[in-house]
């Protein structure tokens, strides 16, 4: 990174760190306990500046009134989540218990709550958790792309039906299950250069549509079904970079960061 990239990025850090100290001394001395809405803007920024334990902090303060939504409680069971290295730990599986109950759609709690059953061993309550969510859209939404990866990923070790994605913006390029089924009855020669295509193709859309998150992510999962790692890596830190400016109870954060970590990256 050059010089100049790096300083500007610690210009923000600190920033950003000044911003976060200023906004916890506002609601710590507000002598009503300050705003619900500022507790969760403090627990996201933390997120954001990768201090989940203090993110956990923020958000427990609004999970104990009386306003607490679904998504307090599905952003909190993040927090906890990453704050123990991805292991959904009884704390954070009473949040996403609480998520469900606020909000039985809300596809963040889900998809901890499938994380949970996994971590159990138990991937068809995974596989099935996921699969009945996603069945209940009618049209494409962006978190389906998570949804599709991790389904798929519990289907090819459990030896499950893979699932499909609705064709939506992210989506247009990529292979689907009939894409899959095609490929599988090729010769090795003749799949390669099949996935391979299609893998340039998406690539290629990418440079011009730099700003599409999902089709990074599925670049991603691509490159790493390829088994080419530096560049799986590489499209997923695009794709974590652009989920900066998404909500942190986006499902796609914690799919992306486990990537990440099964790569080395």
């Amino acid at each position: 990174m050059a010089f100049a990239a790096r300083a500007e990025e610690r210009a923000q850090t600190v920033e950003v760190t000044a911003l976060a100290i200023q906004l916890r001394e506002r609601l710590v001395s507000d002598p009503t306990g300050g705003p619900s809405e500022g507790w969760m803007l403090l627990g996201q920024t933390y997120q954001r500046m990768g201090r989940a334990s203090d993110a956990v902090e923020a958000f427990e303060v609004v999970a104990e009134r009386k306003d607490a939504t679904s998504a307090t409680f599905s952003m909190l069971a993040e927090a906890v989540v990453v704050a123990n290295d991805g292991v959904v730990i009884p704390k954070a599986k009473s949040a996403i218990d609480r998520a469900l109950e606020l909000d039985r759609s809300n596809p963040a709690a889900t998809y901890f709550k499938s994380l949970y059953h996994l971590q159990r061993e138990e991937a068809r309550k995974a596989y099935d958790l996921l699969v009945s969510r996603l069945d209940q859209e009618e049209a494409y939404v962006p978190w389906m792309e998570t949804y599709t990866l991790q389904i798929n990923r519990i289907a090819a070790a459990a030896d499950l039906p893979i699932a499909d994605l609705p064709r939506g913006p992210a989506s247009q390029l990529g292979p689907n299950a009939a894409d899959v089924v095609a490929a599988s009855e090729m010769s090795d020669a003749d799949r390669a250069e099949f996935i391979r295509s299609m893998v340039s193709r998406l690539a290629e859309r990418l440079e011009d549509e730099p700003e599409d998150l999902d089709g990074w992510i599925r670049l991603a999962n691509a490159y790493t079904v390829l088994q080419e790692q530096d560049r799986a890596i590489e499209a997923y830190r695009k794709a974590e970079a652009l989920l900066e400016h998404q909500p942190t109870n986006d499902p796609r954060r914690a799919a992306v960061r486990d990537a990440l970590e099964r790569l080395g990256g």
